[in-house]
């Protein structure tokens, strides 16, 4: 019979869990690096996507969208996969923006109103415009698809999977990630959680 975890308990993984990962995103966020360092990866269909405000809602929405496997999983083994996946793929992700500097052009203006201008002009004021490469965004939300799969069927694994083909979008859309980051982030992503689920 599998093991059960509570819903404290997995509140209290939550907690360290962003806790730990809100430390390690600002520290490698603001390590200083000679400008030269960092590459930009940006290609000629990155300058050809539009600037559209409006996927912010979708980009801000992935911090719902990571939390909500701790509400979900119950199964241990299932839970533990999910929490050793998420942690990897954030150490691994923060050792690549650290030793691999990178950045990218996004509009620093953010002139558009409402609800969407508000947030990027919020998180650009608080986020530097490094660290891109790999998508952390695109890359934790393997793992929740898969948890969702999991514990809800294909029913509600396959809205999930729309939910982050969404985010994915949404990076490039409000121009905080080029293709190659969204790339590289879904193959970090499953490469990390398959080697951790086969573990």
């Amino acid at each position: 019979m599998n093991e059960t975890l509570s819903l404290s308990f997995r509140l209290t993984a939550l907690g360290l869990t962003l806790f730990g990962w809100l430390i390690l995103y600002f520290f490698v966020n603001r390590l200083r690096v000679e400008p030269n360092r960092r590459i930009d990866l940006g290609i000629e269909l990155d300058r050809k996507i539009p600037y559209l405000p409006l996927f912010a809602l979708a980009y801000f929405s992935t911090y719902i969208f990571v939390i909500q496997p701790f509400f979900i999983l119950s199964d241990a083994r299932q839970f533990y996969w999910m929490l050793t996946s998420f942690v990897s793929i954030s150490v691994i992700s923060s050792l690549i923006h650290a030793t691999v500097p990178s950045k990218i052009e996004r509009v620093e203006r953010v002139t558009a109103g409402g609800l969407s201008g508000w947030m990027l002009a919020l998180f650009q004021k608080t986020c530097k415009p490094y660290g891109n490469f790999p998508s952390m965004h695109v890359g934790l939300s393997v793992p929740v698809v898969a948890a969702n799969f999991m514990a809800g069927g294909p029913a509600v694994g396959g809205v999930m999977l729309v939910w982050a083909v969404l985010i994915a979008v949404s990076t490039l859309y409000t121009k905080q990630h080029y293709i190659l980051d969204v790339l590289a982030g879904i193959a970090g992503g499953l490469v990390i959680s398959a080697l951790v689920f086969w573990l």
